[in-house]
């Protein structure tokens, strides 16, 4: 699967759950590696197949 397909999978979710399911029904699957709070309600969460693999970061506002 590239870049642009996964990003589409992706932008299709409105919520971080949609988001962390379709990610992990993707091959290989995509998870959850890391969250950055910005502020109190701004946290922006990095989703990738693997640590050395490519990343997507969601804006979760």
């Amino acid at each position: 699967m590239d870049l642009d397909a996964i990003r589409a999978t992706f932008a299709a979710c409105g919520t971080l759950a949609e988001a962390i399911v379709a990610g992990l029904r993707l091959t290989p699957p995509w998870s959850v590696v890391d969250v950055v709070g910005q502020d109190e309600f701004t946290h922006d969460v990095v989703m990738a197949a693997d640590a050395g693999a490519a990343a997507l970061v969601l804006d979760c506002t």
